[in-house]
Formats: C-alpha cells, structure tokens, sequence
C-alpha cells in the first residue's frame, strides 16, 4: 500500500519549468500594490534618519568605551 502512494506523489509531481515560474511571478507582481512616490520618499527618509540616529549611538559609545578603557589600562 506504501509503495503505490509514493508512486502516485511520484506521478503527480510537477516539473520546474522556468517560463511557468516566470509568468506567474509576472502575475504575482500584478497584483502588488506598489508605493506611491510620497510614501516611499517619506519611507525613505525615516530609514535613512535611523540609520544615522544608530550609527552617531554606536559611535558614541564606541568613544565613550574607548576611553574609559584607555583610562582603566592607564
């Protein structure tokens, strides 16, 4: 019985086709909604100031580490 249902799993796999994948990922992408110019600029913007924000914190206390350290070795 086990062997006639890993024969049949067998038979009604598909095969990868590479134009199949390609035309439903272009109808998948059809139905994104994408962002508007505004949003994606306004998305951008928090992104970038985050980015910033985490990198002045990160250096700061990279300095502040630096030099407690150097006067704990002193």
């Amino acid at each position: 019985m086990k062997t006639q249902q890993v024969k049949k799993n067998e038979s009604t796999k598909k095969r990868f086709s590479l134009v199949t994948y390609i035309k439903e990922t272009i109808a998948e992408l059809k139905r994104v909604t994408w962002s508007t110019k505004t949003e994606l600029l306004k998305n951008t913007g928090i992104v970038l100031a985050t980015i910033i924000s985490f990198t002045i914190l990160v250096w700061a206390l990279d300095t502040l580490l630096s030099g407690a350290l150097a006067l704990i070795i002193k």
